[in-house]
This record gives structure tokens, C-alpha cells and sequence, in this order.
């Protein structure tokens, strides 16, 4: 369901640019903000919901995530900064998004503000419930290689997602039709840094074939040898280099 922009002063609408307190003040502000971003419509639906029992895309410490339209009609991903977040900017995740995006990861950053960013919009299934379709092995192969070699990149650049060892909810598989794979896009970095070590290859291997996900993956792949995958882990995390990620692929068995 779309909502116009001037619905969003009223209820229930004003929740979803203004959570958990929609204070008319602030609402008001936060509809010309996004009428300044040429943001026409918001969506209500999504795998989440706020109290009130709207849905949306997404929601966290730090915000809701809707999907939104623009002038043009472009569907985007629109994240909305609480009321009540710690942070008094999503300065710091555009700052990461920005970082991300210059190698190629994560949803491409549009458009922000102090209390916006507009997104990309990424349809598709999170990676467990991918995984749980029973996808064909070479698709899954081919979808956790890519997952993997975005994770160098972002290892080489030196940001830190931080939340790869429990990505149940940062991973999205992007259907791409008849003639091209699926394409899994890294999502949400809200808890990114460039100022600690990266670890993202070592926690999304231990995500994926040690710990979380493993007994899906496990279904898809076969068993794998968890002591051949720690015994690669740690020479990558002694010499990052690209012979130590190669060998992370094969002992993973994704090459």
C-alpha cells in the first residue's frame, strides 16, 4: 500500500518517519525533508512490524527501514533514523554505505540526510530462506564464492561490517532471471568501521560452514572439513593475501 506524503501527519502513518514518538513538530519537518529528497510515496508492507501493526522492511536500534518511491518512480529503500537512537546522525553508515559502495558492495546510497538515507531498493529473499528453497548446488556454490569475494573487499579496504557472524538478516540473494545467477548483496552497515581490524571473511566463513548457517549450507554442500576451514581462516588472518583467500575458498569447497 502506498502512502502519500501528506498522510504521513496523521495517524498511523506519522510512526513510520517518526518512531516511537511522532511529535507533530517533528513530523512536519521530517515530510519536507523528504519531499526535499524527492521522496513522493512510502510503502507499507514487509517481514517486520511497528506496534501500530504497520509493516515494514526493517527495524533497529538505530531505525525503520521502508520502501519508498520517488518522483520518477523509482521504488528505494528508505531508512529512517528513531527518535530515540543513540546516534544524532546516520552520518557514520552513510560515511560506511559510501566506503562499501567503492568496491562494488552493498545497496548503492542515493541520497542522505541527517535523519535519511535512500537506498537502493534489493528484492529478495534473505540467504536462509534462499538456502531453505533448495536451491540447485552450483547456484549455491556460485552465490556463496561471490558472498565471499565481497567480503575480501571489503577486508582490503579495511571496513569492517561487523555483523557477519550473525548475518541471518544481512545477506539478500537478488534474483537476476533466466540468464543471469542470483547475486548475494551485503546489507544494513549500521555497525561498520574503518577503524578496527577487518574480519569480514573470517566471520562470514564462520557464519556459513561453523556456526549459524552451517547445518543449512551443510544440506546444500555436503558436510565440509570445519578443521581444513579454521586451519585456511587463520593463515588468511595471519597474511590477508590472495593465495591465503584461495585457499579459504577450496577448503570451503566453493572452487
Amino acid at each position: 500500500m502506498l502512502v502519500g506524503l501528506e498522510k504521513l501527519a496523521k495517524e498511523p502513518y506519522a510512526l513510520l518517519i517518526a518512531y516511537p514518538r511522532p511529535e507533530e513538530a517533528l513530523v512536519q519537518r521530517r515530510i519536507a525533508e523528504l519531499a526535499r529528497l524527492g521522496i513522493t510515496h512510502l510503502e507499507v508492507g514487509g517481514r517486520k512490524k511497528l506496534p501500530n501493526g504497520l509493516e515494514v522492511l526493517g527495524k533497529g536500534h538505530v531505525g525503520v527501514v521502508v520502501a519508498a518511491r520517488t518522483a520518477s518512480g523509482l521504488r528505494v529503500a528508505l531508512k529512517v533514523r528513531r527518535v530515540d537512537a543513540n546516534r544524532a546522525s546516520l552520518g557514520h553508515e552513510a560515511r560506511m554505505l559510501t566506503l562499501a559502495n567503492s568496491v562494488g558492495v552493498g545497496p548503492r546510497l542515493l541520497a542522505h540526510t541527517a535523519d535519511f538515507l535512500v537506498m537502493e531498493f534489493i528484492e529478495g529473499p534473505h540467504l536462509p530462506d534462499w538456502l531453505s528453497t533448495g536451491p540447485d548446488r552450483p547456484d549455491v556454490v556460485l552465490v556463496l564464492r561471490k558472498l565471499l569475494e565481497k567480503c575480501r573487499r571489503l577486508d582490503e579496504i579495511g571496513l569492517d561490517h561487523g555483523e557477519l557472524s550473525r548475518a541471518h538478516s544481512h545477506v539478500l540473494v537478488e534474483p537476476r532471471g533466466r540468464t543471469r545467477p542470483p547475486e548475494p548483496r551485503l546489507v544494513d552497515f549500521e555497525s561498520a568501521s574503518d577503524k578496527r581490524r577487518p574480519a569480514n571473511l573470517t566471520s562470514m566463513c564462520q557464519y556459513l560452514f561453523i556456526g549459524g548457517l552451517a547445518p543449512l549450507v551443510a544440506r546444500c554442500l555436503g558436510q565440509p572439513d570445519k578443521e581444513a576451514i579454521i586451519t585456511a581462516l587463520r593463515a588468511y588472518k595471519r597474511e590477508p593475501s590472495d593465495a591465503a583467500f584461495r585457499g579459504v575458498l577450496g577448503a570451503c569447497g566453493l572452487i
